[in-house]
């Protein structure tokens, strides 16, 4: 029974992804990989997160992963940094990206903004392992956030957005006053 319990199991998101590459997108992913090594930001994030297209995918009839257009490239390298700066500070433990670049179309399915970044690749949602020491992040948003460009986005206290096209922050509604930093302010 086991063994045919385990035959039926569904793959693993790591081996959607080589079956993904395997479909004619392992030339575009190592192309991709090379200019992001030449950035000096290749290794921050396994390549099967750093390609997730969002948490919707199935329920929008997406592919599960996807390519950013290489004029996109630069500004994924920039926020790359950026989350290079968080990890280093310990403020990303246990964080799996869950959507990276979108097309439109899925953008829109994902409830995201008409002028999400997700869709010029500058933009990454997070799931982390337990609550996020909100008080800790926001200090690191406060201090690096002008020089970075460091956008800040709280979903919820395990669900944040990440990217380096503006210092700004929201939260669970996408406005200002929820976010977890200016509720911080407020006390």
């Amino acid at each position: 029974m086991a063994i045919l319990i385990a035959g039926c199991r569904a793959p693993s998101p790591a081996e959607r992804y080589e079956t993904w590459l395997a479909g004619g997108q392992r030339e575009k992913a190592d192309e991709y990989r090379g200019y992001l090594r030449a950035q000096g930001v290749a290794d921050l994030v396994p390549m099967s997160e750093l390609l997730r297209s969002g948490r919707r995918w199935r329920l929008c009839g997406a592919a599960e992963f996807a390519l950013p257009p290489k004029p996109a490239w630069p500004d994924t390298a920039r926020t790359l940094r950026l989350i290079g700066e968080l990890r280093r500070a310990d403020l990303l433990e246990g964080a799996e990206i869950t959507s990276a670049y979108r097309e439109p179309a899925l953008n829109r399915c994902e409830g995201g903004s008409s002028r999400s970044r997700h869709m010029s690749g500058g933009a990454y949602d997070f799931d982390l392992a337990a609550d996020i020491d909100a008080q800790s992040l926001c200090a690191f948003w406060r201090k690096r956030g002008p020089a970075t460009g460091f956008g800040l986005g709280f979903y919820d206290a395990r669900r944040l957005h990440v990217d380096s096209a503006g210092f700004r922050t929201w939260g669970y509604d996408y406005k200002r006053p929820s976010s977890l930093c200016v509720q911080r302010e407020k006390l």
